[in-house]
């Protein structure tokens, strides 16, 4: 529980520095790209301006297609929030329903003809109808007939969308907004677009809930959900294996069920989680999420818990020394760590470890300072980041040529870097013997031996990092 507090204690620290989070159902609002880490892959928006009869109507009167314009993905001076309530998105219930929550379609990159993929009955503007607009209509959001306007128009200008849509190393996303007053409104701007969105919350979210006690404040509630809805670590589709039993609301209120409340406060900090405090670049293809939490009793100072509120509002830097960051807090924090895979539309948990203190991080670059000078490693080297680094590239440096081979090892790299956070003992022996088993195979292999005597270096400086960890227990 310790962990599902922490992201409750951030998603209520984001509620209380944004007004329009009093609204229960945009704390649910979701960013429709992740913010990207990699310098090189930019994203963008490319807006449609609707022109309409009244953009404050209701039902919007859609009178064509007023304006093509491209603009930054993420608009300068605009907040993490903000920025979730101007785009109005939500993920969509599934890949294959007919609807979404907003009326925003995600591009990603483009191809090499990018019209070509525009165009024709697979087409992206073919699937931007089916899968979005075509339900504006239906539900009476757009007037009859709306769609059929908005598809040819922005048919016939296809090329200069297709001219927006060009750059191969940038992620884009479509924008349907209002034109209105020579300028360009948002989807969250348009009350039309937020109540259809409010509408699909309430059909799909409190009309599907169900009565039951909160595992999280233990209040009895009329409307729970299970934390399914949050985080799809465990699902209900697979009959007779639990806690995937048949998806009925008496299964559900037996495995882990959350009040609306708690689960609008989940949801908000698990996107806070995904955009703040999740390193991507440690192990490859593995997310680990660092949620922070706050001990302290009515007698701390509040300065403390200012420090704490800066600490969620920034989250942590990963572009460089984050350990060592973390390692540097105030003692009055707490670290949850779960490392986990997403597997298209599930997340598989590999590793959670709790209630990790900045103190022990601090010990464990201290243990690896003395590895390192013992070895010679110059300065840029002796950190806890490189350490734990090292562990996993030389642990995976071990694998075979087999894709099950290199899975196994990378999961074997994150039990140990676990154990290290827990403070448990590693079993050194066992990862000097599959050394030893490796070395016949390793020698014939050029590209290792081209690095022979460092790889030899490398691996002694891990064996000899978890020997110290073992000894100061």
């Amino acid at each position: 529980m310790g962990f599902i507090s922490a992201v409750r204690d951030i998603g209520r620290a984001r509620i209380e520095g944004t007004p329009f989070y009093q609204d229960t159902d945009l704390r649910l609002l979701q960013l429709p790209l992740t913010p990207s880490s990699d310098s090189e892959r930019g994203q963008d928006a490319i807006l449609v301006g609707l022109r309409v009869e009244d953009p404050m109507s209701p039902v919007l009167h859609i009178q064509g297609v007023e304006k093509l314009e491209l603009r930054a993905y993420w608009a300068q001076g605009l907040g993490l929030d903000e920025q979730k309530r101007r785009y109005c998105y939500k993920e969509p219930a599934g890949t294959n329903v007919t609807w979404g929550y907003s009326p925003v379609y995600r591009l990603r990159r483009p191809k090499k003809n990018s019209l070509n993929d525009l165009l024709g009955s697979d087409g992206r503007l073919a699937k931007l109808r089916r899968t979005v607009l075509d339900e504006y209509e239906r539900s009476g959001v757009f007037s009859a007939g709306s769609v059929d306007l908005i598809m040819e128009q922005i048919t016939q200008r296809a090329k200069e969308l297709a001219e927006l849509w060009s750059d191969s190393k940038r992620d884009y996303i479509l924008v349907l907004g209002v034109f209105h007053q020579d300028r360009l409104l948002y989807p969250g701007d348009v009350p039309a677009f937020v109540g259809y969105y409010k509408n699909k919350i309430k059909t799909q979210i409190h009309n599907s809930s169900f009565p039951g006690t909160c595992v999280v404040c233990h209040t009895q509630s009329d409307q729970c959900v299970n934390l399914d809805q949050v985080f799809a670590f465990a699902t209900f589709d697979k009959p007779g294996f639990l806690p995937g039993m048949r998806s009925t609301n008496m299964a559900r209120s037996k495995v882990f069920p959350i009040c609306l409340t708690c689960f609008s406060e989940l949801h908000l900090g698990r996107g806070h989680l995904d955009t703040h405090f999740c390193d991507r670049k440690t192990i490859w293809g593995i997310n680990i999420y660092i949620a922070p939490e706050l001990i302290f009793d009515s007698r701390s100072p509040m300065s403390l818990n200012d420090r704490f509120e800066d600490f969620i509002r920034v989250g942590v830097r990963t572009e460089e020394s984050l350990f060592r960051s973390l390692a540097r807090r105030d003692e009055a924090l707490v670290y949850h760590f779960v490392f986990w895979e997403s597997q298209q539309a599930q997340e598989r948990i590999h590793l959670m470890v709790e209630d990790v203190p900045p103190s022990h991080l601090k010990q464990l670059e201290s243990v690896w300072i003395e590895t390192a000078e013992i070895l010679q490693f110059g300065n840029e080297r002796k950190t806890l980041d490189y350490a734990l680094g090292e562990v996993i590239r030389v642990i995976t440096s071990l694998a075979g040529e087999s894709e099950q081979d290199k899975k196994t090892m990378q999961m074997c790299a994150i039990s140990v870097i676990g154990k290290l956070l827990n403070n448990e003992r590693v079993d050194v022996r066992t990862i000097k013997t599959i050394a030893v088993s490796r070395f016949p195979g390793l020698i014939h292999d050029e590209n290792w031996l081209k690095f022979g005597p460092a790889n030899a270096r490398r691996l002694a400086a891990v064996v000899d990092f978890l020997n110290r960890c073992a000894g100061r227990r």
